[in-house]
């Protein structure tokens, strides 16, 4: 399975830089029919064998150089300290950006005028280029089969065509001090869910490509991005899925995911969960006898055999009770095809003999298809929260679910607003620079690693290692309010997190399901149900849930499924395009 994922044309409804596309974009077309078959591990928090606290034979991860030389100096931090800069055509001196039309550009940086770049600075650097492994899972024969009948596939070649779109954007506007983005392309040698053949590619990187970073990983083992960093190599964007801090934090200052860890999305569940829904009555539930009841929470989780999520769930449980929730019950369960009828009876029972009234689901995508089917099958009508970590807050896959139980679905997303046609900026920027749509469908999902890797790089200087490629990410300003259509962006101690932040996302937003609405899915399905995003997508930081009050929740005219614009105040600026020899 091909780390890329489809998402067909540029006219499909987009969100910003989107992890579960990674997951969505081969199977839509046919979920009905293999779905179960290949996405089991897929989706399942923290990813396969390899989640969590990583091999016990993990070698050390090596600590990085110490950087020689201190960041460039910003045009920021110029501006606060008084000093005079010639920034050059690539600044933007009005906004003390880079002037691309792109809401994630970068501070100016005092421009590199050529000389000593400090050469061979890190492995995988030169004086002249920069090496990047572009990890390319490959589907098997079942996969391929379905996927050419089906016409969803992706080429890798029109992918990795698509990754040099990006890096000749960023290239021509980003600071990169002399050097120049050289990809390779890596090819899985096994299973997205194979550790050893994962170890041995990351093994491949690391000394035969001498690579400095790898864009994207297997999807179902984290051995990949742990060798990685033992090695002193990046790991950015959708290298590894869903791990949590401490996987993240032991491997610093390797490992880049763009969303959350599950700890920081537990901050947002336990807020919405405690100011919007507790200590009122069940309003939204689908049976009336339960929407005159006081609510009552009962969390249904992911597990396996180790009790590897166990931890984040008790994160979660512990933030609740420090807001004053407490928890009717809380139900581990393994996903097993095989049994996933009988599970769902067994859950739905004890749902019902606990008197939820408010189901908090917290597991993979696949899951509350049998439960939905079995909680209609037994006569219950509860409410479901969605704490839309692992892709159930996407419509492709709440159309698989029972409907009259869905209708009554609402919850938090850290994905952002859906748009569609020229309001996507991650098509748009490429026209802009070269009149050429992506290449690949899939380019929101190919933006993730460019993204982070350009913006670390630019700020780094030319002394670049690990080091300085960390200190330059938490030097990126995290004082950009929220936005409903793209995440809020910030690494390191900017008062957003406690402690240090080793991951990009930072905001939430309110979702509910409307199955009456009509309209595109996220592979581009038309069809009927859609999320509806609260507010018009408005997104919350961490602590600015609103401890009290409306969240917008079945407020129709106030809410959104896809934006065909942006909203105001959102729109980037315009600069002459290059395409057009402005």
């Amino acid at each position: 399975m091909n780390a890329r994922h489809e998402w067909p044309g540029p006219e499909r409804p987009a969100t910003g830089p989107n992890p579960a596309l990674r997951l969505l974009r081969r199977y839509a077309p046919f979920l009905a029919i293999v779905v179960v078959i290949v996405l089991i591990a897929v989706f399942l928090p923290g990813g396969g064998n390899g989640s969590g606290g990583g091999n016990a034979s993990r070698p050390s991860v090596n600590p990085p150089p110490r950087t020689r030389r201190g960041l460039p100096l910003t045009f920021d931090r110029a501006r606060a300290t008084g000093a005079r800069v010639d920034w050059g055509p690539t600044c933007d001196t009005t906004r003390g950006r880079v002037a691309v039309p792109f809401s994630y550009a970068p501070p100016c940086v005092v421009p590199w005028t050529g000389g000593d770049n400090g050469g061979a600075t890190a492995p995988g650097v030169t004086a002249d280029t920069i090496t990047i492994a572009v990890y390319e899972e490959q589907p098997d024969l079942l996969q391929e089969t379905f996927l050419q009948q089906s016409g969803s596939d992706e080429s890798l070649n029109a992918e990795f065509q698509t990754d040099q779109q990006y890096v000749d954007f960023f290239e021509s506007h980003y600071q990169t001090y002399g050097r120049h983005v050289r990809l390779v392309p890596v090819k899985a040698s096994g299973s997205a869910d194979d550790d050893v053949a994962a170890k041995a590619d990351a093994i491949k990187v690391a000394t035969e490509i001498h690579a400095f970073a790898s864009w994207g990983g297997p999807s179902q083992t984290s051995a990949y991005a742990d060798e990685l960093a033992a090695r002193g190599v990046l790991c950015l964007g959708d290298c590894t899925i869903a791990q949590p801090e401490s996987f993240i934090r032991s491997r610093s200052p390797y490992i880049w995911p763009l969303l959350a860890a599950p700890e920081q999305a537990a901050e947002h569940w336990a807020a919405f969960v405690a100011g919007a829904l507790a200590g009122r009555r069940a309003r939204y539930a689908g049976a009336p006898a339960l929407r005159r009841q006081p609510r009552r929470f009962g969390v249904v989780r992911y597990d396996d055999d180790a009790g590897s999520f166990r931890h984040s769930f008790m994160v979660f449980r512990a933030l609740l009770a420090r807001r004053g929730v407490r928890l009717a019950t809380e139900i581990p369960y393994q996903l097993d095809l095989l049994r996933a009828q009988e599970s769902a009876r067994a859950v739905i029972a004890k749902l019902k003999a606990t008197h939820v009234t408010t189901v908090v689901l917290a597991g993979d995508p696949i899951f509350p298809s049998f439960l939905t089917k079995e909680a209609t099958a037994q006569g219950y009508f509860p409410e479901w929260a969605v704490m839309g970590y692992a892709y159930t807050d996407t419509a492709v896959f709440g159309r698989t679910y029972d409907q009259r139980q869905w209708a009554h679905a609402f919850g938090v997303s850290l994905l952002p607003a859906r748009t569609s046609g020229a309001a996507d900026e991650f098509s748009q920027i490429l026209v802009w620079q070269s009149g050429r749509p992506p290449i690949a469908s899939t380019y929101r999902a190919l933006v993730q690693a460019p993204l982070i890797f350009f913006t670390g790089v630019h700020l780094a200087g030319p002394d670049l290692t690990a080091d300085s490629f960390r200190r330059a990410l938490d030097s990126f300003p995290a004082g950009r309010p929220p936005q409903p259509t793209s995440l809020h962006l910030s690494w390191g101690r900017h008062g957003i997190w406690p402690g240090t932040d080793d991951t990009g996302g930072d905001d939430a937003t309110v979702v509910w399901w409307d199955p009456d609405a009509h309209g595109p899915d996220e592979v581009g399905t038309n069809g009927r149900g859609l999320y509806r995003y609260a507010l018009g997508g408005r997104r919350y930081l961490p602590a600015a849930w609103p401890r009290r009050g409306s969240l917008g929740l079945y407020d129709v005219a106030r809410s959104t499924t896809v934006l065909s614009t942006l909203p105001e105040g959102q729109q980037p600026p315009s600069y002459p395009s290059p395409a057009r020899g402005g």
